[in-house]
């Protein structure tokens, strides 16, 4: 029995933590993916800050499984599979103002069930450097 228990409790994500760096005016994504074979379609959202209890605040954006439902401005895109679970975030064209933590929450039906990402996104200002070729040590 006590071995079940843990088993079910090691089954729900609540992962903290992970950091995610871009640059300004390019776009990133913050991952968020599901095991849809086995859940079926499962609605979730994308929110800036802590998930609460329930539901997200702060919205951004949200899917049914099926389709994006609800998106706050255009900048921010669900461009994964959602067939295939993916309802990672994708933020175009960073500012600094886009630095910051956010949270995914799957629903998956039950008790204490939702699947919980968190991220702390930094924005990168300045142009990013690319090294020149170089002479490959010809001397003329």
């Amino acid at each position: 029995m006590k071995v079940v228990l843990l088993l079910a409790l090691l089954t729900v994500c609540e992962c903290d933590g992970s950091r995610v760096k871009g640059h300004t005016g390019q776009d990133v994504t913050l991952p968020c993916k599901y095991d849809r074979k086995y859940h079926g379609a499962l609605s979730a959202c994308w929110q800036r800050g802590e998930i609460p209890t329930r539901g997200c605040s702060n919205q951004l954006i949200s899917t049914d499984g099926v389709r994006v439902e609800t998106r706050a401005p255009s900048r921010y895109e669900l461009l994964g599979r959602l067939e295939d679970g993916d309802v990672s975030l994708t933020i175009k064209s960073l500012t600094e103002g886009d630095a910051g933590r956010y949270g995914c929450r799957v629903e998956i039906p039950g008790w204490f069930n939702d699947d919980k990402h968190h991220f702390d996104l930094s924005v990168v200002t300045g142009e990013v450097i690319t090294p020149e070729p170089s002479d490959s040590g010809i001397i003329a």
